[in-house]
């Protein structure tokens, strides 16, 4: 999408992080750009868990405690904890909504619907988190 004269906003350099094919294929040192940027940034919020970030323990989310809920307080609860915690820590995106489907007893995915606040075309994107992290084979994430 056409990017308004705030495109500065997003050149922010980060070392590729994460596990599967785009990660083990990366060279080591690799620094994403751009959209990869920002997507990064904000799976790292949401798989963070808030208290892990030493001198911002208010940092990240908090969806532990509703993993292995019933879905009616899960839902609400890991939506608002999402929305909230990437509104909050990411400000070069404006979040606009957050779907949540279980996809087993303690299995979960979260397609998040954002734009780029600089995006003059308002162009709304999608990035797929899945929980726990642990169960999901190799390359699955980047293939989302």
């Amino acid at each position: 999408g056409a990017v308004g004269s705030d495109a500065q906003e997003t050149e922010i350099e980060q070392p590729r992080l994460g596990r599967g094919v785009a990660a083990a294929s990366a060279p080591l040192g690799e620094i994403v750009h751009g959209i990869d940027d920002v997507e990064q940034s904000i799976m790292t919020i949401v798989l963070t868990e808030k208290g892990s970030v030493p001198g911002q323990p208010e940092k990240c989310c908090r969806l532990a405690p509703y993993i292995d809920r019933r879905p009616e307080v899960a839902i609400p609860n890991i939506s608002r904890e999402i929305f909230d915690a990437i509104a909050i820590w990411e400000p070069r995106v404006v979040v606009e909504r957050v779907a949540i489907a279980r996809v087993d007893f303690a299995r979960w995915s979260f397609p998040v619907f954002w734009r780029l606040r600089a995006d003059v075309a308002r162009e709304i994107r999608r990035i797929v988190i899945r929980l726990p992290q642990e169960r999901i084979p190799k390359g699955v994430l980047d293939a989302a």
